[in-house]
């Protein structure tokens, strides 16, 4: 069995410099050659890694044997078609999320990787951060008990995309996260969307979206906001908590909190209090889940899945069920918000 993974990078813009530096670190890949079309990102990789040939043609890469593995870090229209000819080719294949633009697509990939036995690995990065993983298992244990209601927040003033509306952009990371966490499934998708800063495209969107086990989830996503935020609060029927995503400041924190269920003191309505006492009881924060970046778990986990022949975590059967409820999505979009069944 070969102790490294030859990999070839395809994108070296925003993510692909990001994703890079991962692969080369690490003891079980080689980085054997990045590809992109852009003279300023392939001299900037030039000077940054000189020891690392770059090139304009992906076709170079598909048809050298010597690559096992091509890391897709680029615009999400090209995923299908691109993915598609490296599969074909007989290459593993990391894809920077979504999988695809549209299910058929996503199912196509999913079919072909199978066929060919190589490993379909979508960039859901958030399923390796150890703070997720731990409120994962917070619910199985049923610490928090029941859960009801899930709140994601990803706002920022930053990176506006001209390709790809805010919704596609930002919804894979929540929906990803949605899946990881609950065993229920997303039932039906209602998503408003509002353009102010492009005609095509919409900037901020509101999600509702129904779990099958009477759960509710609101996603909200806005690239017009003062504040840079990522957040996650799961209210369950014992306890809450607040996840913060921004991968330079996470953290969970955990609150106990009571509700009256019964306070009713008489037969009569009028007799009943006009409120229901609720009080926060206490809260601490989870220690010990900043040690490890995500990134870096994803990289290990993909070069692993190849190394010995097993299905990682963000594998192509979780990341198509991603696309069903992305893809849903949108048609509710385009639907003025109208209720979508997933």
């Amino acid at each position: 069995m070969k102790s490294k993974v030859s990999i070839a990078l395809v994108g070296a813009g925003y993510w692909g410099k990001k994703l890079l530096p991962k692969f080369v670190r690490s003891n079980n890949s080689l980085v054997r050659i990045i590809c992109d079309i852009h003279p300023t990102h392939r001299a900037e990789m030039n000077q940054t890694y000189p020891d690392i040939p770059t090139t304009t043609s992906f076709d170079e890469i598909l048809s050298d044997p010597g690559i096992a593995a091509v890391v897709l870090a680029t615009p999400p229209a090209t995923h299908f078609s691109l993915a598609r000819r490296a599969i074909e080719a007989g290459k593993h294949a990391w894809i920077e999320k979504p999988l695809a633009l549209c299910v058929e697509e996503g199912q196509e990939l999913v079919g072909l990787s199978r066929s060919k036995g190589t490993v379909l690995f979508v960039d859901h990065t958030f399923l390796y951060d150890p703070a997720i993983r731990k409120i994962r298992e917070l619910i199985v244990r049923g610490e928090l008990g029941n859960v009801r209601h899930i709140y994601s927040q990803r706002l920022n003033l930053g990176r506006i995309k001209r390709d790809s509306n805010v919704w596609w952009n930002s919804a894979p990371h929540d929906i990803s996260i949605l899946l990881y966490l609950l065993s229920s499934v997303p039932e039906t998708i209602a998503v408003h969307g509002y353009r102010y800063l492009q005609p095509n495209l919409e900037d901020l969107s509101m999600a509702v979206v129904e779990m099958s086990d009477g759960a509710s989830a609101f996603i909200y996503h806005n690239w017009l906001f003062p504040e840079n935020t990522a957040k996650l609060t799961v209210v369950g029927s014992k306890k809450m908590l607040l996840y913060e995503g921004k991968f330079e400041k996470r953290a969970v924190t955990m609150y106990e909190y009571a509700v009256e269920e019964d306070c009713g003191h008489g037969d009569l309505v009028e007799e009943r209090p006009t409120t229901i006492p609720s009080k926060m009881i206490a809260e601490h924060t989870l220690p010990g889940l900043t040690d490890q970046e995500p990134l870096v778990l994803a990289v290990s986990d993909f070069l692993a899945s190849i190394l010995h022949r097993r299905a990682p975590v963000s594998d192509a059967a979780f990341s198509l069920r991603v696309l069903e409820t992305l893809a849903a999505g949108e048609k509710s979009l385009q639907r003025g918000g109208a209720k979508v069944r997933i």
